[in-house]
């Protein structure tokens, strides 16, 4: 009888295991799908005939494929150019964050320089302060070194606002690194320069590619800045030149359906690229004791 209780008990947790199962595989469905749809609609926009856009009767698949509206905008709204000006911009972004960060974020977290703590403390009070605020101080300091309406403009903005999340996020995964490593490189005759180059950039090849990764969303991403200090399309980006497909009287959805995939495009391909050492990244120092 003990064994026969023991067994229902047992049948009625693994019933109640395999519902919540269940129940929980539905609930993130549905959450996927939520996320999923509105670039699975963006991207058939993109290739519908613009008669299939704007119809009374729905079309879940396009009844007819048609490249027109991307061959449009990098004919006519100069997307290529826009396209390269975005890519320029972020890969330096990228590298100029990178070579500040790393050295920073090592010798604050590994080499324990005098005042470190303090100086961890202020960059962490930085990142409150709103982004909005400093535009206008931004364009008044970029207007007098004459860099308007060029490249610089837009990277010294956004590594204004990268590198102070990027060093406290690199520097926890730098101090979670055993300091019996760097002691035994020390008796062995390296120097500081050495052990970052030979065992800290291995060890912390997740966080670094985190970092790069939210330092290029942000100079590919971005709208407000790139809208405020440029207005040659000489080196306007992808985000500005997209809301310039909005008419005044009229939008024509189909190209900028093609103008949003271009510009989402790259991102989705980043982060699956990088999405496992992103994961690993973002969890560094989550559990160390």
């Amino acid at each position: 009888m003990k064994g026969h209780v023991s067994l229902t008990g047992s049948s009625v947790y693994y019933r109640y295991d395999n519902l919540r199962v269940i129940v929980i595989g539905i609930i993130m469905l549905f959450f996927i799908i939520c996320v999923l749809f509105p670039f699975f609609w963006l991207v058939t926009a993109s290739i519908k005939p613009q008669e299939f856009i704007i119809s009374n009767h729905f079309y879940f698949l396009p009844p007819r494929i048609t490249f027109d509206h991307y061959v449009t905008i990098f004919k006519f709204a100069n997307i290529g150019r826009n396209f390269i000006n975005t890519v320029i911009v972020a890969a330096v972004t990228v590298i100029v964050s990178l070579c500040v960060i790393i050295p920073a974020s090592y010798a604050l977290s590994v080499l324990k320089v005098k005042g470190g703590s303090l100086i961890s403390r202020f960059i962490l009070a930085l990142q409150m302060v709103p982004t909005i605020l400093l535009i206008i101080p931004l364009y008044i300091i970029l207007q007098n070194l004459r860099l308007i309406n060029t490249y610089w403009a837009l990277i010294l903005s956004y590594t204004t606002f990268t590198i102070p999340f990027c060093f406290l996020l690199l520097s926890s995964y730098f101090a979670g690194l055993p300091a019996e490593l760097f002691e035994s490189a020390y008796i062995d005759g390296a120097n500081s320069f050495y052990s970052l180059i030979k065992i800290a950039l291995p060890l912390t090849t997740p966080g670094i590619i985190t970092t790069g990764t939210y330092s290029f969303l942000m100079g590919w991403n971005d709208f407000m800045f790139a809208n405020t200090f440029t207005s040659s399309e000489n080196v306007r980006t992808l985000c500005v030149e997209v809301i310039r497909l909005v008419g005044t009287w009229a939008t024509q959805w189909g190209s900028l359906a093609a103008g949003a995939s271009v510009t989402v495009m790259p991102v989705i391909i980043v982060f699956l690229l990088a999405n496992k050492y992103i994961i690993s990244g973002l969890t560094a120092g989550a559990v160390k004791g």
